[in-house]
C-alpha cells in the first residue's frame, strides 16, 4: 500500500487540482489566508497578458474612488497577487478591497481564494472547487470539529452551473487529529434552533402595539417556542412507546412473580442480603435484623425451579426501560420549563423596566419611548441620555464613550487609551448595578474609544491603524456600528431638537471617506 503524500505548502495542492479550478480555499484564520496566498503566489500566476490587463483596469478604477486601499498594512502584497489570479478574503480587509476582490472573482479572474468560512455565506460566490485546509476550527472557547450543516455550506460553493458537470471537495487530513477530519452526512445536517430574545425593546414594544392577548399569543407561539414543542411532543412519544413496550414485557412474567419462591425474587433477596454483609452496609442500624429477615424466609421456602426463563431477559429490559424513562422524564421537565422561559422573562424585564422607571402599567414613560427606538443596549444608552452624559460632554467624546457600547475586545486587542476621562461612564454603570440592573444589559468597553475620537478629530485613517492592532475591517465595523447606533438614538430623540442636532452631527462626521463606503 503506498505511503499517503503528505502537503505542506498549499501550491502543491494546486498543482494537484489545477484541472479543477477555479477554487475556494477555505482557511480558519484571517492571518492564515494571506500566508497561503503568499505561498502560491511564489509559484503561480494564471493570467493571460488580456486578463491582467483587465485587473489593472479594475483595480485603477478602484484606486480612483479609493487612492489608500492597497496602502495600509501588506496590501500591496494583495494587489500583486490579483495580478497573478490569486486572491485572498476575509473580515478583516476594508470593505473597498472586498469589494474589489468578489468583483474579480465574479468576473473570473482570480482562480484560487483563500477565503475564511463568511465567504460562503450570504451572496451565492460558486467555484468547480472546494478546498478544505482544515475542518477544525475555533469557535471562539475551544477547537472543535466542523458541524455537518457548516461543512455542506462552505463545501456547496463547488459547482457552478452551466460550467461544472460536478462540483469537487477536497479536505487536507490533519496528521494530529485524522479522526476530527470527519466525513460529514448530509443526511445529518444539524438543526437549526430558533432563538428569542426578550430584550427591553421587545417588552417595550409588544406593551406598545399588541394586547395582553396578543403578547401571550407571542412568547408561546414564535418559532422557538414551536420548535421546543415539538420537541416536548417527542419525548411524550417515546414515553409513551417505552411504557408500551414495559406492558408488553410484563407478559412474560407469571402470578408467582411476586412470591419469594420466584426465582427473580430469590435473586434480588440475594443481592440485597450481599449488599449488606458488605463492610459499607452491615453497621448501618437495622442492617443486621434485615439480614436475619432475609436468610429466615430463604430458609423456609423451598426453591422452586422456573421453566419461564424468558421472564430473566424482561426484568432486565423492563430495568433499562426504567432508566430511559427516568432520563426522559427529566428532560420533559426540563422541556416544561424551558416552554415557560419567554414568559417568565418578559415578566422579568417588565418588572425591572417598572423600578426603573420606564413603563407604568402598559403607558410608557419617556424613558421607555426613548428606549422604544433603540436595538442594542437599550437601558444603559437611554441612561447615558437622561443621566445629561451625552448632552453635557463635548461631541467627541461622546463619540468615544459610543463607540464602546456593547463592544467586547478580543484577548490581545490594543487600542490607544483615549484622551478623556471616561469615569463618568464607570460611575453610572455602578450606580445602575445598584439599582438591579445586569451586566448584561450594561455591555461598554473603553477599548475602541480612541478610534472614534481620533477619527472625529479628522485624524487619517492610517492613524487609526497606527493605533491599534486591529485590521482595516475591524475598524471601519467599529465605526459603522457606532454610526448605525446614532441613527438609532436620532429617532429617539426626535423631541430633544438639542440632542438631535449633536447627534447628527457627531454621525455626519463620522460617517465619512473609508468607512463611508456603502454595500
Amino acid at each position: 500500500m503506498a505511503k499517503p503524500r503528505r502537503f505542506k505548502d498549499p501550491a502543491e495542492i494546486v498543482e494537484l487540482i489545477q484541472d479543477k479550478l477555479p477554487a475556494l480555499y477555505f482557511v480558519f484564520g484571517r492571518a492564515k489566508t494571506e500566508e497561503m496566498a503568499f505561498e502560491v503566489g511564489k509559484e503561480w500566476d494564471f493570467l493571460y497578458p488580456d486578463e491582467k490587463e483587465r485587473v489593472r483596469k479594475m483595480i485603477t478604477d478602484a484606486e480612483a474612488e479609493h487612492p489608500d486601499m492597497f496602502v495600509h498594512r501588506d496590501r500591496a502584497m494583495l494587489k500583486r497577487l490579483l495580478m497573478q489570479g490569486i486572491g485572498y478574503h476575509h473580515a478583516g480587509l476594508s470593505p473597498a478591497l472586498k469589494r474589489i476582490v468578489e468583483r474579480l472573482y465574479e468576473s473570473r479572474l482570480i482562480w484560487v481564494l483563500f477565503c475564511t468560512e463568511t465567504f460562503a455565506a450570504g451572496v451565492n460566490f460558486p467555484a468547480s472547487s472546494a478546498v478544505f485546509e482544515s475542518c477544525r476550527k475555533w469557535d471562539g472557547r475551544e477547537f472543535r470539529q466542523l458541524l455537518n450543516r457548516e461543512f455542506f455550506q462552505m463545501a456547496g460553493r463547488a459547482g457552478r452551473r452551466g460550467f461544472d458537470e460536478q462540483g469537487h471537495v477536497y479536505i487536507q487530513i490533519s496528521a494530529e487529529h485524522p479522526d476530527e477530519t470527519g466525513f460529514f452526512k448530509e443526511s445529518e445536517v444539524e438543526m437549526v434552533h430558533g432563538r428569542l430574545a426578550v430584550s427591553a425593546n421587545t417588552v417595550l414594544s409588544l406593551l406598545m402595539w399588541k394586547s395582553d392577548q396578543e403578547i401571550d399569543h407571542f412568547l408561546k407561539s414564535n418559532f422557538s417556542a414551536f420548535q421546543k414543542r415539538r420537541r416536548l411532543k417527542d419525548i411524550n412519544r417515546k414515553i409513551t412507546k417505552l411504557h408500551n413496550k414495559q406492558q408488553q414485557l410484563q407478559e412474560h412474567f407469571c402470578e408467582e412473580q411476586q412470591s419469594t419462591s420466584c426465582p427473580l425474587i430469590r435473586k434480588k433477596l440475594k443481592r440485597e442480603l450481599h449488599k449488606l454483609k458488605s463492610r459499607k452496609y452491615r453497621q448501618m442500624p437495622g442492617s443486621q435484623s434485615r439480614i436475619a429477615e432475609i436468610e429466615n424466609t430463604l430458609s423456609l421456602l423451598k426453591k422452586k425451579k422456573c421453566k419461564n426463563v424468558q421472564c430473566f431477559d424482561a426484568a432486565r429490559e423492563i430495568k433499562e426501560i426504567n432508566n430511559r424513562l427516568e432520563l426522559l422524564h427529566y428532560k420533559k421537565k426540563q422541556m416544561e420549563y424551558d416552554a415557560k422561559q419567554y414568559t417568565i422573562d418578559f415578566q422579568k424585564m417588565r418588572t425591572l423596566l417598572q423600578r426603573l422607571g420606564y413603563v407604568k402599567e402598559r403607558e410608557l414613560l419617556p424613558r421607555g419611548k426613548f428606549a422604544l427606538h433603540l436595538h442594542v443596549q437599550e437601558i444603559f444608552v437611554t441612561e447615558l441620555v437622561f443621566s445629561g452624559l451625552i448632552e453635557d460632554l463635548p461631541a467627541d467624546e461622546v463619540a468615544g464613550i459610543l463607540a464602546g457600547i456593547d463592544y467586547v475586545p478580543g484577548r490581545r486587542e490594543y487600542i490607544q487609551i483615549p484622551p478623556y476621562d471616561f469615569d463618568v461612564v464607570n460611575k453610572l454603570r455602578a450606580e445602575l448595578m445598584e439599582m438591579g440592573v445586569p451586566q448584561d444589559y450594561m455591555v461598554w468597553s473603553p477599548v475602541p474609544g480612541y478610534l472614534a475620537y481620533a477619527w472625529y478629530n479628522g485624524k487619517e485613517f492610517d492613524h487609526l491603524l497606527d493605533n491599534c492592532s486591529l485590521q482595516e475591517g475591524d475598524v471601519v465595523s467599529v465605526i459603522r456600528r457606532e454610526i448605525d447606533l446614532l441613527r438609532q438614538m436620532e429617532k429617539a430623540a426626535v423631541d430633544n431638537p438639542v440632542l438631535l442636532e449633536k447627534l447628527r452631527g457627531i454621525r455626519r462626521t463620522l460617517d465619512r471617506d473609508q468607512v463611508a463606503v456603502l454595500f
